[in-house]
């Protein structure tokens, strides 16, 4: 019951599920890690490439010569039938594998007559693309972003503009629904407090910003307030990029019956009714929790804050010990589908959840001139003074020097530690 509960598909008595995965066959990643470090130039990368089999990745390449390339590697199956989304039945050979695609027929770039190459989990294959790579893409915000500013790039992209585009924390989400919202029927005094958060703000969600805070309690009210009466819970909607997608095409139905309350029989709502409930219900809360002096709501960073749990005892339920390994909360920028990716999870709270672990420019002109941060330090001793060091670095999108010739590697050292035998 559990299982149909959330898959939707009934297990005949007597059944179990079997998985059948690639990784679970003899492989060779980490040759292919050995091959990616050797290479000297594209072709004895895609070497290297041909021996990774899982887990999927998206590999970038870029050479000092100025090349650049895209591959996507892996050993993909070639299914009969089916999509490989839900269970079927594995007595019949109707769903088998027939085999996998042959790493020539990936999707693979070299040198673009863009100039430039995006990668951001979105489809890497093109529609007409003959074999099926997967459904569980991104639905191409963060892509599409990247690709804005570089094509709106005021002049070279250089170290400094890579930054600013890792730090980029601007809403595609609200670039869209903002403006229906402001245009929407309140009574003045809701109409104040959104004009004053949302009329002039520029979509970016960083950690400053309180217009931020409005929006996406907004958008975590329309959501539900949309969808909650007509799905199950286990199908409310989760707030990511499918959800952006799923409300950008509504949006444009205004009369849609998926805007109207099936719990309410005395009237059929339109998106406009919605957009006025969730905003109401957006300032009821936040004065509930902050006050009526708007001065006083959070800033995006307060919500939205990361916290870095250790994997053992960070979750040992035992505050004094979590205290002594965890860190945090950081407040920080960015959210869902944004290239800032920082994600929440709808329906709990607005707490970071999930997160880029690392940033990192290499400037193949000077590979000393490389830089990159993660998110908390080099140690994993929770008292040594390099356990966290880097996470207020990380929460503001910094970096550290990554130095590449051994003498400035020597010079920056703290210490040097010497294993005599």
């Amino acid at each position: 019951t559990p299982f149909k509960d959330k898959s939707g598909v009934e297990l005949p008595p007597n059944y179990v599920i079997a998985l059948a995965w690639t990784a679970l066959t003899p492989n060779s990643p980490f040759e292919a890690i050995w091959g990616f470090d050797k290479a000297q130039n594209w072709e004895e990368f895609r070497g290297a490439a041909r021996l990774w089999s899982v887990p999927a990745q998206n590999l970038v390449y870029a050479d000092v010569d100025g090349n650049i390339g895209y591959q996507t590697p892996g050993t993909i199956p070639i299914r009969k039938n089916g999509d490989g989304t839900l269970p079927v039945p594995g007595w019949t050979g109707e769903y088998d594998w027939t085999g996998f695609i042959p790493f020539d027929e990936l999707p693979y770039a070299f040198n673009p007559q863009s100039g430039y190459i995006v990668t951001a989990n979105n489809q890497a294959n093109p529609r007409d693309y003959p074999y099926l790579i997967t459904k569980d893409w991104d639905y191409g915000q963060r892509a599409a972003r990247i690709a804005d500013m570089i094509q709106n790039a005021p002049g070279k992209i250089d170290a400094a503009t890579i930054q600013s585009m890792h730090g980029d924390s601007k809403s595609l989400n609200a670039e869209v629904l903002v403006p229906i919202l402001l245009s929407v029927n309140l009574d003045p005094g809701l109409a104040a407090v959104r004009d004053q958060f949302l009329a002039s703000w520029d979509y970016q969600e960083t950690a400053n910003s309180q217009a931020a805070s409005v929006f996406e309690w907004f958008w975590w009210n329309a959501l539900m307030d949309t969808f909650q009466d007509e799905l199950p819970q286990d199908y409310w909607p989760g707030g990511g990029s499918r959800w952006y997608v799923v409300m950008r095409n509504l949006v444009q139905k205004p009369d849609s019956p998926w805007w109207d309350d099936q719990a309410t029989t005395d009237k059929v709502e339109n998106r406009d009714d919605i957009f006025v409930r969730a905003f109401e219900e957006t300032v009821t809360q936040i004065q509930k929790e902050y006050g009526k002096d708007t001065a006083k709501w959070p800033e995006w960073g307060k919500l939205h804050g990361a916290t870095f749990r250790n994997q053992t005892l960070g979750k040992s339920g035992i505050g004094p010990i979590e205290a002594l390994f965890n860190r945090g909360p950081f407040v920080t920028g960015g959210g869902k589908s944004v290239v800032n990716a920082t994600g929440w999870t709808m329906g709990s709270s607005f707490e970071v959840d999930w997160l880029p672990s690392e940033r990192e420019i290499v400037d193949l002109g000077n590979l000393n001139n490389s830089l990159a941060g993660h998110t908390t330090g080099q140690s994993g001793h929770a008292f040594h003074p390099h356990y966290d060091d880097m996470a207020p670095m990380w929460a503001t999108v910094g970096y550290a020097p990554m130095w590449w010739d051994q003498a400035s590697v020597i010079n920056d050292a703290e210490g040097h530690l010497r294993l005599v035998p």
